[in-house]
C-alpha cells in the first residue's frame, strides 16, 4: 500500500501535486486548498486525486488515504511544522534565553513553551518580529523560507550559544524564529515560513506545462545519418568482437580496457561505444558464452540480422533500447561502494529507467510532427512539471535519454523522428516503413577521384558495401560516404581471395567516372607482388622460385623472431605457425600469399564463432492502471509461473546443506557439471539481507567465490555468493529454445 502511494504521488503533475499539498496543509478541505490555489482548476484536480484512490468521500467531506501524508512529507510545500509542534520538544533550558529576548516569562512557569507559540501565530507581532532582523538573519529566513525549512547549526540547543547569538541562526534561534529539533539541526516554523511567502504557501503554479519553443526541421531525413552510423556501428562492432572477443569479467560485464579499444576500433567516443554494446546486447546480437572462460561473442541472430536490409535492421536496436532496464549513461561512475560500473556488468541494472525513456520521449510526442525544440531545456522543464516530485532525481537520466536518442537516430536535431515515434508506440512495422521512406535510395554506383578516394553518393547496396570494404578503407559517413584505396587495402583484397583482375573489374563496373590510371597501376603492382612469396604449415614453410629475394627474407632482421631457416634453394621452414609468419612478413614490407598442399593459393580463416543465443533483456512496458482484465491475466500467469516453479523443486533433489554459509563439494560438483553441460538449476539462496529466494538460474561461470548466471524468469545476467547458496538442483535437460514450454 505504502509503495503504491508514493508511486501514484511520484506520477503527479505539478497542478494535482500541488492540489493534494494544499489538501495535506488544510486537512482535506476543498474550499481552503482551493483558496491557497487562486487559478488552478481545484475541483478537476480533486476528481483526478479520487479517480487515483488516493483520496475519497464527497467534496464536502474529503479524507486522504493512509499513507499519503507519510508519501508527502513532513514539509508540504515546503514548509515547516507547526510552531506548536516544535516548541513543545524544545527543553525549558534551551527556551531560556529564548524567553528573554523575548520579554516572557522565564522558564518553569506554566506554558512557557506556548507563550512562543502565542507570539508566532500573531500576525502582526510575527511580522513586526521579522522587520527587526539585520539583513544576514532575513538571508537565513529568506532561504529556508524558499524549502527545505531545516538547516544545520552547531550548538542549537546550547543556552550560552543562543544567547550570545554569535551568528545569524543563534540569533534567529534566540528569538523563536528558529526552532532547535537537535544539537545541530533547526527548523522554520510553519508561521514565519508563511509570513515569509506572503501567506501564500505555494508559489505560481502554472496551470498548464510551461510551452516549448520550436523550430521547423526535417527530422526525419536529418535523423538517417544516425540511423546509418548506428546499424553500421553495430555491424563493425560484432565482426571486431568475432576476430578478437573479449573475455567476461569475474562479477560480470566487459573490462574497461576491452571498451577502450572497442571504442578506438570503431573510431566514437567511450561512451558512445558503451551505449552500442548495450544496445546490442539488449537486442541479442552479442552475448556471454557459456564456459570455464566465458567471452563476448556475437550471437547465431546476428547473422540473420545482418543480411537484412537498414530499416529492419535499425528497428530491433530502437525497441532493445526503448525497453531494456540497463542504463548506460552510468557506465564509468562509481556506485555506492565505490565500484566501477562496467558495460554489460550487473550494476548498471535500473528497473525504472525504460517508464522513464517513455516518459521523456511522450514529451517529445507532444509536439507537432516535423518540428525540434529550439533548446532542450523547454523539454526538460515542460517534464519538470508533468513528474515535479522526480524531476531533480531525474534531471541527469532526462539529459542522457535524449542525448543517446539523437545518438541512435530516434530523434534528430532534438525532435522525434516519424521512426522514432512509432517505436514509442510500439509498431515496429510501422517504423520500418516510415524509416524505409525517408531514407535515401541504395546505389550501386560510386565516384573514383584521382587521390584514390571513391565517393559513393548515398547509401551502397548491401554487395557494393561488401567488396568496397573488402578493397579500401572507410574514411567518412553521411549522405555520401567516402573511401580510400591504399596498398594495404587493396593487399586485403587480395589476401580475402580477390584477384587483382577481379578488383579492376569492381573499380571498372561500379565507377560512374574513369578510373584513374594510378589505381589502375597501384592493382597490377600490389597484385604482381602479391604471392610471390608463399607460406605454409610446418609448422610453416616459406618457399620463393626467386632465390635472391629468400635470401633477402633470411637476412632480414626484423622477420628474426620467426626462427625462419633454409632447406632448400626455395624453400624456407619457420618455428612459428602459418598466420604469424604471414604477419610478420607483412609487418616487414613483404606480400606473401598463404598456400595449400596442392600449391593453389589460399584465404586463411576459419568459421566466424559465436555464442549461443539466449532471451533478450525484459522489455518493461507501462499498462493503464484501468486495464483490469489484462492486469488480472497477468497475475494469473505468474501464479501459474509460481506454482509450476514450485512443482519442479519438488522433483528436484537440493545438493549440499540448506545452511547459509556451508557449500558443500557436492554442490560445487553440481554447478561445475551444470556450467559445462549448459543445463539450468534451481538455485536456493539468502542475499546479505537475510531474504530467502528461489531462482531458475542458467550459470555460465564459476570462479572467485561467486557462482553468475542469467536469470531464467527476467534473462538479467546475476551474481551469486557460494556460501550465501542453500541448496542446488540441476533441472531436467530442456532445450533453450522451448524452455518455457
Amino acid at each position: 500500500m505504502r509503495t503504491s502511494v508514493q508511486r501514484a504521488i511520484d506520477g503527479l503533475d505539478a497542478t494535482r501535486l500541488a492540489t493534494l499539498e494544499a489538501l495535506v496543509l488544510t486537512g482535506a478541505g476543498l474550499a481552503e486548498a482551493a483558496a491557497l490555489l487562486p487559478g488552478l482548476d481545484v475541483a478537476g484536480a480533486v476528481d483526478e486525486l479520487r479517480a487515483l484512490g488516493l483520496i475519497w468521500g464527497d467534496n464536502d467531506h474529503l479524507h486522504l488515504v493512509n499513507h499519503v501524508v507519510e508519501s508527502i512529507g513532513p514539509y508540504p510545500a515546503g514548509l515547516g511544522r507547526p510552531a506548536a509542534h516544535l516548541f513543545a520538544a524544545v527543553s525549558d533550558v534551551t527556551l531560556v534565553p529564548v524567553l528573554r529576548a523575548l520579554d516572557l516569562p522565564p522558564a518553569g512557569q506554566p506554558r512557557s513553551g506556548a507563550s512562543v507559540v502565542e507570539i508566532l501565530t500573531d500576525p502582526d507581532r510575527l511580522q513586526k518580529l521579522i522587520d527587526e532582523r539585520d539583513p544576514a538573519e532575513r538571508d537565513v529566513l529568506a532561504r529556508l523560507a524558499d524549502g527545505p525549512p531545516v538547516g544545520v547549526v552547531r550548538d542549537a540547543v546550547s543556552p550560552n550559544a543562543v544567547a550570545e547569538g554569535a551568528t545569524p541562526p543563534h540569533r534567529l534561534i534566540a528569538h523563536g524564529l528558529l526552532a532547535p529539533i537537535d544539537t545541530q539541526t533547526v527548523e522554520l516554523p510553519r508561521e514565519v515560513g508563511l509570513a515569509l511567502r506572503g501567506g501564500a504557501p505555494f508559489a505560481a503554479v502554472p496551470p498548464q506545462p510551461p510551452e516549448v519553443s520550436l523550430a521547423d526541421a526535417d527530422v526525419d531525413h536529418l535523423g538517417t545519418t544516425a540511423v546509418l552510423d548506428t546499424v553500421r556501428y553495430v555491424e563493425a562492432l560484432a565482426e571486431l568482437w568475432s576476430a578478437a572477443p573479449p573475455a567476461v569479467l569475474r562479477a560480470g560485464g566487459l573490462g574497461v580496457r576491452d571498451l577502450r579499444r572497442t571504442a578506438r576500433a570503431l573510431d566514437v567516443p567511450e561512451d558512445a561505444a558503451a551505449l552500442l554494446v548495450e544496445v546490442a546486447a539488449a537486442a541479442g546480437l552479442v552475448a556471454a558464452t557459456h564456459g570455464i572462460e566465458p567471452m563476448f561473442l556475437p550471437t547465431t541472430e546476428f547473422d540473420t540480422w545482418r543480411r537484412r536490409d537498414t530499416a529492419p535492421r535499425w528497428a530491433p536496436l530502437a525497441v532493445a533500447w526503448l525497453g531494456m532496464t540497463r542504463q548506460p549513461s552510468l557506465i564509468g561512475q562509481r556506485d555506492e561502494r565505490d565500484r566501477l560500473i562496467t558495460t554489460l556488468g550487473p550494476d548498471a541494472e535500473r528497473g525504472t529507467i525504460p517508464a522513464l525513456r517513455r516518459q521523456v520521449l511522450g514529451v517529445l510526442a507532444t509536439l507537432p510532427t516535423g518540428s525540434a525544440p529550439v533548446d532542450r531545456d523547454d523539454v526538460l522543464a515542460r517534464l519538470a512539471w508533468l513528474a515535479p516530485r522526480r524531476a531533480n532525481a531525474q534531471w541527469r537520466q532526462a539529459q542522457a535519454i535524449l542525448a543517446e536518442a539523437d545518438v541512435l537516430g530516434v530523434t534528430a536535431a532534438g525532435g522525434l523522428t516519424a521512426y522514432g515515434r512509432a517505436v514509442l508506440q510500439g509498431s515496429s512495422t510501422t517504423a520500418t516503413l516510415a524509416l524505409d521512406a525517408a531514407l535515401p535510395e541504395p546505389v550501386d554506383h560510386f565516384l573514383v577521384q584521382p587521390d584514390l578516394t571513391v565517393i559513393v553518393p548515398g547509401p551502397p547496396v548491401s554487395e557494393l558495401a561488401d567488396e568496397l570494404n573488402a578493397v579500401a578503407d572507410l574514411e567518412s559517413t553521411g549522405g555520401a560516404s567516402v573511401y580510400r584505396i591504399t596498398e594495404a587495402s587493396v593487399r586485403r583484397g587480395l589476401d580475402s581471395g580477390l584477384s587483382g583482375a577481379g578488383i579492376s573489374a569492381l573499380f571498372a563496373e561500379h565507377s560512374r567516372t574513369p578510373v584513374p590510371q594510378a589505381l589502375s597501376y597501384l592493382i597490377d603492382d600490389v597484385a604482381r607482388r602479391h604471392g610471390v612469396l608463399r607460406a605454409g604449415p610446418a609448422t610453416a614453410y616459406l618457399r620463393c622460385d626467386d632465390e635472391a629475394l629468400l635470401s633477402r627474407v633470411l637476412a632480414d632482421r626484423a622477420v628474426d623472431p620467426l626462427g625462419l631457416r633454409r632447406i632448400a634453394p626455395t624453400v624456407v621452414i619457420a618455428t612459428a605457425p602459418v598466420a604469424r609468419l604471414l604477419d610478420v612478413l607483412r609487418e616487414a614490407g613483404y606480400a606473401p600469399a598463404a598456400e595449400a598442399p596442392d600449391g593453389a593459393v589460399v584465404t586463411l580463416g576459419t568459421e566466424a564463432p559465436r555464442a549461443p543465443s539466449r532471451p533478450t533483456s525484459r522489455l518493461v512496458r507501462n499498462r493503464p492502471a484501468t486495464d483490469s482484465a489484462a492486469h488480472v491475466d497477468e497475475l494469473i500467469r505468474r501464479l501459474r509461473a509460481g506454482d509450476q516453479l514450485a512443482e519442479i523443486t519438488r522433483r528436484v533433489a537440493p545438493a549440499g546443506q540448506r545452511i547459509p554459509g556451508v557449500t558443500s563439494a557436492a554442490t560445487l560438483g553440481l554447478l561445475r557439471d551444470a556450467i559445462r553441460g549448459g543445463r539450468r538449476i534451481w538455485l536456493g539462496y539468502v542475499d546479505a539481507q537475510g531474504t530467502s529466494s528461489q531462482r531458475t538460474i542458467e550459470p555460465i561461470s564459476m570462479a572467485g567465490g561467486t557462482l553468475r548466471g542469467h536469470d531464467v524468469e527476467t534473462g538479467r545476467l546475476e551474481a551469486f555468493a557460494l556460501h550465501h547458496i542453500t541448496g542446488v538442483g540441476v533441472l531436467d535437460p530442456v532445450p533453450r529454445d522451448a524452455g518455457d514450454d
